[in-house]
This record gives structure tokens, sequence and C-alpha cells, in this order.
């Protein structure tokens, strides 16, 4: 095997990682935009946090006997003894920056906006990735159900703007803590005479958060846990009116749910509204989103008591369900910006001052600089995806002129060298 062989095999992406290149950065850089640009139409500001953090922050805040804690964390000990971890969710990153930059005195009601990478130990399959990306809100500060209205229907705004039309939003409440204790008493006994049956590590369950049992990815488990196909949460006569407000809110926005599906949010510290996106075409992996309230987990981080409640969604699975219903994967991508092709190498200082000029308007523009074949340089334009080919030889130098061809329309002019930048920028404007 030959040295080049190799090296191919020795250096390659992570297992559960990928590289993103050419249309694929260009579809996830547009859905980046468009996160932006709707939180910012609802008032979320984006915040940055570190990809590592005390990994002690998620074993308060997600749960000591969640599978992300327990199976699914990247977890270390740096040079000088500190437990750290790459962050595996956005919320209790957002709401440690949240209280150490004293958002609670400063604002009070924050409403956030987070992009980036998240770290995951798992088995890598359709949909799962050990390094993932999320977009994500949180809105701090509140316990109106009016902010779980809008948090949710900022959700879907940005997935339709996405391109992902076909899904269905579940709907449910956890209830408060109180409900939960007595929810979680009446799962026991619910789950009494099967416990046997379960796996090792939901039987631990069992006994110290019962409700991860519903989150067990052993088929026996999940069987015995949803088999009598009912909520396993009893609310209280006020969390049930929030949960009430919540969906009248909704369906006064336009927002279609569907209330009647038996889920839970596998982290510690939901609480009232919970709620799931899923896209047709993903398989068993076809959330795109989810969401809930929170309103113990900025006093369990050190705060105050505050109301809170966001959502995160996965960008790989966002585009994967967008491509799956619009069968974007087999679309001619849209042509764009301009190919400037040189039919003498001592043309190119010139064919490069006129591409600078284009670049400085706002217009997309490469070339050639290796001394390419016209007719090369011309399949190049085309493998580019361009939209506008212009030629720059010697004829076109004696007449001061252009030669302009447009890919998409499939015309074909000759522009005077003096007007050429103006008219490609407005024809490309």
């Amino acid at each position: 095997m030959s040295r080049e062989s190799l090296v191919s095999m020795a250096f390659q992406a992570p297992q559960g990682t990928k590289d993103l290149l050419g249309d694929a950065v260009t579809r996830w850089a547009s859905v980046e935009r468009t996160v932006r640009r709707l939180a910012g139409l609802y008032g979320y500001q984006e915040l940055r946090t570190p990809l590592i953090e005390d990994a002690s922050l998620f074993l308060r805040s997600v749960g000591e006997t969640t599978d992300i804690v327990q199976k699914e964390m990247f977890r270390f000990e740096d040079r000088g003894g500190h437990d750290i971890a790459l962050r595996p969710e956005g919320t209790a990153s957002v709401v440690r920056a949240y209280l150490e930059h004293n958002l609670h005195k400063t604002e009070g009601f924050a409403k956030l906006l987070y992009l980036g990478p998240m770290f995951r130990a798992e088995r890598p399959q359709a949909g799962r990735f050990r390094q993932f990306h999320q977009y994500g809100v949180e809105a701090i500060g509140s316990e109106s159900p009016w902010v779980d209205v809008e948090v949710i229907t900022l959700c879907l705004h940005i997935l339709r703007e996405c391109g992902l039309m076909g899904a269905v939003m579940w709907l449910s409440s956890m209830g408060c803590r109180d409900d939960q204790q007595r929810s979680a008493q009446l799962l026991r006994e619910r789950l009494m005479k099967d416990k046997p049956k379960l796996c090792k590590e939901c039987q631990i369950r069992f006994e110290k958060n019962v409700f991860r049992v519903l989150d067990c990815k052993n088929p026996t488990c999940h069987e015995i846990a949803w088999r009598s196909k009912a909520s396993p949460f009893v609310l209280c006569e006020a969390c049930a009116a929030h949960f009430d407000e919540v969906r009248r809110g909704l369906r006064e926005a336009g927002v279609s749910f569907d209330d009647t599906k038996v889920f839970a949010r596998g982290l510690d510290y939901y609480t009232r509204t919970v709620f799931e996106v899923r896209a047709t075409g993903l398989g068993a992996q076809d959330a795109v989103a989810a969401g809930g309230r929170y309103d113990h987990l900025v006093e369990e981080l050190g705060g105050p008591p505050m109301g809170a409640f966001g959502f995160a969604a996965g960008i790989e699975r966002v585009l994967m369900a967008a491509e799956k219903q619009q069968g974007a994967g087999d679309a001619v991508p849209k042509r764009r910006g301009l190919y400037l092709a040189i039919a003498q190498p001592p043309l190119v200082g010139e064919g490069f001052r006129f591409v600078q000029q284009l670049r400085a308007r706002g217009v997309s523009a490469v070339m050639d600089y290796d001394g390419k074949s016209l007719k090369a340089q011309l399949r190049e334009a085309d493998k580019a995806n361009c939209q506008l080919v212009a030629i720059l030889g010697e004829a076109e130098v004696k007449q001061r002129v252009m030669t302009l061809k447009d890919l998409a329309q499939g015309t074909q002019r000759a522009i005077p060298l003096d007007a050429f930048v103006e008219e490609v920028s407005r024809v490309m404007g």
C-alpha cells in the first residue's frame, strides 16, 4: 500500500463528525441567517458561550441520572485537575452566563439566542452525531404562559422559513415540582409489577428518578413504560390553568398542535409546558426541535427564583428534513456570481482589476490564475454554477468590449469595457 493511501486512511474526521463543503456550507449558512433574522424580529439577542464548561454545571442542571450525563457526556480532567465537559446542550450554559454576567440584576427578563456545536458520545446513526449543531432561544425571567406561546411560535416560524413545512408539534405539560413528585409515585405504582423486567439501569432509575425510565432506549423498558398510553403527569389546578392558557394562546396565533400524544422531555430541569416538533421523512430520529419551561433552573444554579422557557433545534436534522420534504437533494442549485475567463495569460492583470471592482460592489466574482485553456475555464464556470461568464481576450481588448454570457438565461452579448462593471452590478443586484 502506498504512503499516500496510508495517510488518507489515517487522517479522517472522527466517527460521528463530518466536514461541510460546497453547497452544504451554503445551505448551513442560510439556516443561520434565517435564525438570526427571525430571532431578531422577536427581540432575541445572540450570545456565545464556551464549548467547555465545568462538568458539575450539567450534573446539576441536566441531571445525574440522565443518559446525557451517565453515557454521553465528553468529560475529562484538565491539567489543573478541573472536571471539564464539552457542552452537551445549550440551556445550562446560557443560564450560567445569564447569572455570571448579572443579567438577572441589569435586565431581569432576557431574551437570548445561541448557535453552535454540542457534543455527545452517542452511537453514530442517521440524525445522530457526536458533534452536532444547534440553535436555540432562552427567555429567562417570566412565568407567563404567553412567553411559552411566543417561543413556540418563533420555533415554528424559523422551521417554516428554513423550508420545513411537513412537521407536527406535540404539546404537553409535566406540571410543577409538586406535581412531579405525585406523578413519580403514581408512575412507580404503575411500573412496580414489571420492575424485575426492566434493565439494570432502569431498576436504579426506578428508585432515583423514575421518569428516566420513560427515556430508556431498551425496547422492553420502552414497551413497559408506555404500555398504558396514558400521560404519567398529573397536574394541579394552577398548572392545568397555565397549560390551558398556553393552548388558547397558540390557537389564537394560528399554531396547530397535538396535545394527545404521550411523551416526556428527558432533562431534569423541565417543568410545566414541554413540546417537540417532529418532521416526516427522518425515520426514528424525527424530532427536529424541542423545548419547554424550566422555572427552577436559575435558582438551582445560584440565582433568584425565576421562570424561563426555551427550545433548541438541530441544524443537521432541520436540513435533512427540509431536503427530504422538498427533494432539495435532487434540485439544481441556483446559479450565482460571475466567472471571468481570460483568453490569453498576459491579460490576467487586466482581468483581476475588473474582478476587484466587482467585489468592491458586492458582486461575487472569480477567475483563473493558472493559464487554463478557455474551454477548461468555461467548464470550471459551469461546475462552479456561476450565473455569468465574462470573456476577456485580445479581440475584446481591441474592440474595448467584454463578451458576457448568461448561463441561466442562455444568452450572450458584448458590453463596452467602460460600462462592464456597472452593467454586471445591475444584473447581479
